[in-house]
This record gives C-alpha cells, structure tokens and sequence, in this order.
C-alpha cells in the first residue's frame, strides 16, 4: 500500500509544459493561432470604434474651425498681413487655439491680446504674433476684435474701443456670448445654434450608433468565445493517450490539471498580446487608407486604446484557462486504461 505519493513542483509542471510545446509545436501553433483570432476580432471591433469615434471628432473639430474661420474672414477679410485684436474672457477650448493657429497660417500680421479674466492665454507656439494690449487700446488698428474664451464679453463701450480700428467689427466665437450694440459696430457670431430638427437627428443617430456598438462588442465576444474554447478543447481532448502514460507513471490528478491550466494560460497570453496587435495594426491600417495618415494620428485616443488592450489580453488568457478547466478535469479523472484506449 502506497502512504505517501510525491507531488511534483511547478517547476517540473512548467518544465513538462514547455517540452510538450517543443513536441507539439505545429498543434501548438494551430492552438495560439485560434487564440489570436479570436482575440484579435475583438480587438479590432473594439479598436475600430475608438477610431470612428475619434475621426468623427476630429473632423467635426476641422469643420468647425473652417466654418468660424470663413465666418471671420467674410468680416474682416483675408488675414494676410492684417491685425486682429483679441479679447480673451476665460479659458480657450481646442476649436478657439486651432482658429488661432490657421489664423497664423495663413499669414496673420499681429495680434493684439488683452485678457480680462484668469485664463491661460495665447497657445506657446502662437507667441510671436501676439503683442499684448490694454483693453482700450486692443482695437487699434485692427480688422477685427475677436472675443474668445468661456465668459462674458466685459461691459464696455465697443464704440470707442473701436474708435482707431480699421474695421468696426467685433466677432464673438460662443454663441452663448452678447454684447451691448454700439452705432457703428457690426457685432457677428461665430458658433451657429443648432435648430430642433439637427439636435433630434443628432440623439436618434446617437442612440443608433450606441446600439449598434453594443452589437458590435457582444457579437465579437462570442466569436472569441469560440475560437477560444474550440483550440482549447482539441487541444486537450486530443491528449488523453498522454494523459493515460503520465497517470500509468505515477501522476496525480492535480498535477495533470494543472500543467493543462499553465498551458493554456501560456498559450492565452501569448495568443493575446500577438493578437491584439493584429487587431490594433489591421484597423489602424484600415483608417490609414480610408481617411490618411494624419487624421486617424490626430484622432487616436492612445489612453482608450491601451485600456482595450489590456482588457482584451486579459479577456484571452481567462477564457483560455475557464475552456481547459472542464477537458482537463474530465481527463485528469479517467482511469489510465480508458484513457490509453481513447481514439480521440
């Protein structure tokens, strides 16, 4: 009668792991390769709606920035060479700071900055243009007075503000922005208000496109499901010989568990990280060809990207473990006999 039987460290588990792996190498393969496709759908899908969400701001962004900056230019006329007075009431959201910059693109001559709240300024990369000025003394000479930032516009007399511009203008870039009308002044606003109509068609399309992301995630999740559960279980239902001449050399059940269980959470992690590169790399692709290279850059939201990275490397490796628990129990149990007699 046996007393004691031996239980064998883990490294003796990893070390039957990896040598099985060097013996199976092609069987391995076509096991990682279930894992990598199954992973790298979902990752795809969960990649390609970071992209569109990300294109669609950055070209909504591009749209608004072109469509004040023409709304601008038809007051106060080409930039080139012209002053621009600014008067900044509060802190600039990114459409303000990318009007600046196309402003100094196309060839802005000056502007002249006065600030009338706390709030960040001019952009760095925008500093040689800026001259800055005293809210008396912002309008001279100027094509245009710009009110940007989020705030109200200060009380004042826009008409003497404007006493030695070149132009009486004065642009608001919010909607949400007024001042008091001045004789003489044209006071013009930026930021179009959406009508009834274009608010309810932009919250049915909304509801649409969260319905249909919904559908999107589920239905990836399951083919990863598949794929994953379909490798794993052909890999370890087919290994029930193996099993049977381990068990017949004294093995225990526990021991058998567990280097399928290290397996394939090896073969998950590997499967995983190989294919959320896939993923990632053919959906970036995608975007490249369809909208440039410099729109899917400038819309890539990396800090999403990697959090879906990481989710999906781990999504990989426990469904990789959860397909081999039930196979590997079944085998582990089987009498030695039976299990060197399967055909599987």
């Amino acid at each position: 009668m046996i007393r004691e039987q031996v239980k064998l460290p883990l490294s003796v588990a990893l070390g039957v792991v990896l040598q099985g792996i060097r013996i199976r190498f092609g069987r391995s393969v076509v096991t990682l390769m279930g894992v990598v496709l199954g992973v790298a759908f979902l990752m795809s899908s969960l990649a390609g709606q970071v992209f569109t969400k990300g294109v669609e701001r950055e070209d909504n962004l591009r749209l608004e920035v072109r469509r004040r900056y023409s709304f601008l230019t038809a007051e106060m006329g080409p930039p080139r060479d012209r002053v621009l007075g600014v008067v900044q009431v509060g802190p600039l959201d990114e459409v303000e700071e990318r009007l600046l910059r196309l402003l100094a693109r196309e060839g802005i001559g000056r502007i002249q900055w006065a600030e009338t709240g706390t709030a960040g300024g001019l952009p760095s990369d925008l500093a040689p243009k800026r001259r800055d000025a005293a809210l008396e003394t912002v309008g001279a000479g100027a094509s245009a007075v710009l009110v940007l930032g989020r705030g109200d516009p200060p009380p004042a007399d826009w008409a003497a503000l404007l006493a030695g511009a070149r132009q009486k203008v004065v642009c608001l870039s919010r909607k949400d922005q007024h001042v008091v009308a001045a004789q003489g002044v044209a006071v013009s606003a930026l930021e179009r208000e959406l009508k009834e109509d274009e608010v309810r068609r932009l919250k049915d399309e909304q509801r649409r496109t969260r319905f249909r992301n919904l559908w999107i995630v589920v239905l990836s999740l399951l083919v990863t499901v598949i794929c994953i559960a379909n490798s794993m279980l052909m890999s370890v239902t087919e290994r029930f010989k193996e099993i049977g001449t381990m068990k017949c050399l004294g093995a225990l059940s526990s021991f058998i568990r567990r280097i399928f269980l290290i397996e394939s959470g090896m073969m998950g992690l590997a499967g995983s990280i190989l294919g959320f590169v896939v993923g990632v790399g053919f959906t970036l692709a995608v975007y490249v060809a369809t909208y440039g290279f410099s729109l899917t850059l400038a819309s890539v939201d990396v800090g999403r990207i990697l959090l879906y990275s990481l989710l999906s490397v781990v999504a990989g490796v426990g469904l990789s473990i959860v397909a081999a628990i039930y196979p590997a129990s079944v085998a582990s149990r089987m009498v030695p006999a039976t299990a060197l007699r399967s055909n599987i």
